[in-house]
């Protein structure tokens, strides 16, 4: 994955840096740089792990965090490249590197056939079977997009309707921060319906190079027909046809995402004293 990749992504906007901020107990925390907080002579990053996929490489001098009074540096969801970067040409008194979350993400061909061609026999086959199926129950779905509040009513209330911890997940104060990622800029909703009624959606960030894929809902009805694999297919499917150079399905090792032709990196979770 490309540096690029990071730096450009929305976890180092400081528009979503302030909204996730506000999920935590870190809103009246001392700011150290952006992305980065001092609480008791400790840094941390800004935001939960939970709602930060890549964070902003810190740019500071060894000399700089002991000014401050700086004595522990504890990070998350660091690439390797990052976390090379924090300890090149320093000297630190102890060093705890811990492999955490993987993120995947999948470098855009020029066509779509080339990108079928690249997943290989086995996965290629597996999703025109899924496809097929699909569309034998309910023909052909137009891909759609907005970020409007219809939309985003159906695509929080489907949210709530899932299983597990997925629909707990989106209580009131998470409902309003996934409201106000609306209104920045590059996020938007896409999504598929059949009869005006929601089959799957997927809440994304995107900009001239790609596709971040933050979240993702289905119609548990119509998963005999897998609707989150078509609904995923067909961005893709535009964003190759748009000249995007990436689709990034963010954190999380969920099998989907391998065999739609994404490819993991090992994130590290960083301890420093110093």
């Amino acid at each position: 994955m490309e540096s690029k990749q990071i730096n450009n992504s929305p976890f180092v906007n400081t528009k979503f840096l302030e909204l996730v901020k506000s999920l935590s107990e870190q809103k009246d925390c001392e700011i150290f740089k952006k992305g980065y907080f001092v609480d008791g002579g400790v840094l941390y990053n800004i935001g939960s792990r939970a709602y930060v996929d890549y964070r902003p490489s810190l740019k500071t001098s060894q000399k700089t965090l002991e000014k401050r009074k700086i004595s522990n540096l504890q990070l998350d969801s660091l690439t390797y490249e990052q976390v090379r970067e924090h300890l090149k040409d320093k000297q630190y008194e102890d060093v705890i590197i811990k492999k955490s979350d993987q993120s995947i993400s999948l470098s855009l061909p020029k066509n779509y056939d080339s990108y079928l061609e690249n997943l290989g026999k086995k996965k290629r086959h597996e999703l025109k079977r899924k496809k097929s199926k699909f569309m034998t129950q309910l023909g052909e779905i137009e891909l759609q997009s907005g970020n409007n509040l219809v939309i985003f009513d159906k695509f929080i209330e489907q949210h709530k309707l899932s299983f597990g911890e997925k629909g707990s997940f989106m209580n009131k104060e998470v409902e309003l921060f996934f409201r106000n990622l609306l209104a920045i800029k590059g996020w938007k909703i896409y999504f598929i319906e059949n009869n005006n009624e929601l089959i799957s959606s997927a809440f994304v960030y995107e900009n001239k190079k790609g596709c971040y894929l933050y979240n993702s809902t289905k119609n548990s009805q119509f998963d005999p027909i897998n609707p989150g694999i078509v609904l995923i297919d067909l961005i893709i499917q535009k964003m190759i046809e748009e000249k995007k150079d990436f689709f990034d399905f963010l954190k999380g090792f969920d099998r989907y995402k391998i065999d739609l032709g994404g490819l993991p990196t090992q994130l590290y979770d960083l301890t420093i004293t110093l």
